[in-house]
Parts: C-alpha cells; sequence; structure tokens
C-alpha cells in the first residue's frame, strides 16, 4: 500500500512538471521552467514538485528493494553503485561549480569553462548515469519507471532552457551554442 502511494505521489509530481512545461512551450507568455524569478510562484511550484517527486522516488525504492545474491548481485550493484556515486556525485560538483542559483534560473553568469566546454548541459549529461546507478540498484520496475520519466525530463530541460538562456546572453550564447554540444 504505501508503495502504492509513493508510486502515485511520485508519478503526478512528475506529470504536473511535464504538463507544466508543455503548457509553457505552448502558450503565449506563459514561463514555467526556468522560472521568471526565483520569487515566483513557477519557482516555488517547481521545487515543490521536484521534491514531492524525488522523496517519493526514494521512498519507493526503500519499499521496493530486495536484496540481491550471489555472483549477479556484486556485479550489478557494483556497476550501478559506481554510476550512481559517480553521477550524482559529478553533479553536484558541476552544479556548485556554475553556482546553484544559477542552475535554478537566475541570471548569474554564462558558464562556458570547464566542464561547459564540452557540453552545454554537463549536470543532466552526468546525472543520467546516476540515474542507471540508481536503478540497477534498486532492481524494481516501478522504481525505473519514474527513473526514466526523470531522465525524459532532463532531456527536454535545455529545449525550455536555451530561449530564456538566448534573451538572457544573446549573442555570447549563440556563440557558445554553436561551438559547444547540447549533451555531448
Amino acid at each position: 500500500m504505501l508503495s502504492h502511494i509513493a508510486f502515485l505521489i511520485s508519478l503526478l509530481s512528475v506529470g504536473a512538471i511535464f504538463a507544466l512545461c508543455v503548457a509553457s512551450l505552448s502558450a503565449y507568455r506563459f514561463q514555467f521552467w526556468p522560472p521568471p524569478s526565483k520569487a515566483s510562484w513557477q519557482h516555488r511550484l517547481m521545487i515543490f514538485l521536484f521534491r514531492c517527486f524525488f522523496y517519493m522516488l526514494l521512498g519507493l525504492t526503500a519499499l521496493q528493494f530486495e536484496l540481491l545474491t550471489g555472483q549477479r548481485a556484486i556485479v550489478q550493484y557494483g556497476i550501478g553503485g559506481a554510476m550512481l556515486i559517480t553521477g550524482f556525485g559529478l553533479a553536484f560538483w558541476v552544479t556548485c561549480g556554475m553556482g546553484w542559483k544559477n542552475a535554478f534560473g537566475e541570471k548569474l553568469g554564462l558558464r562556458t569553462t570547464g566542464w561547459f566546454a564540452w557540453s552545454r548541459n554537463p549536470v543532466y549529461v552526468v546525472t543520467w548515469g546516476g540515474l542507471v546507478g540508481w536503478g540497477l540498484i534498486a532492481n524494481a520496475a516501478p522504481v525505473s519507471l519514474l527513473l526514466s520519466l526523470w531522465a525524459i525530463l532532463y532531456l527536454a530541460a535545455p529545449f525550455l532552457e536555451e530561449p530564456w538562456l538566448e534573451r538572457e546572453y544573446g549573442d555570447d550564447y549563440r556563440a557558445y551554442k554553436a561551438k559547444t554540444p547540447r549533451f555531448f
């Protein structure tokens, strides 16, 4: 029962994020992500929805977890653990490097060096590795489904962010965009 509730809350939260993002792509003058300001309802709602999604996903992972044994477990947990720690560790590192506020839609300067020299979205790229690792460790279909939705969200996010970046940084962003790939 708790697993179903956690799954449903997580699914509804990420579904709401997707719906608001689609609305901002299709509705004239409606912006959900990046938020217009930190004080906006969009920012507060995004943080709330993502936290609901994430915390329920953590809870679901704990509730659904069944310990594997044998040779397969060693390989699966070893690879999964390495990917989870590396992916989320690098995501945290890169986010700190660009600044938390900059990562959440405040204009604090365009980052084009370091990790951002090889990808315009390195946080999303390394997080995908962490998500795969999480899925390997969890080894549960509902968790994998939600992790897949998170990965898709990170695949779609740049398409919402790029118009904002062009408006905010103009020619500097266009030049950066021309020489640096979106993901790899």
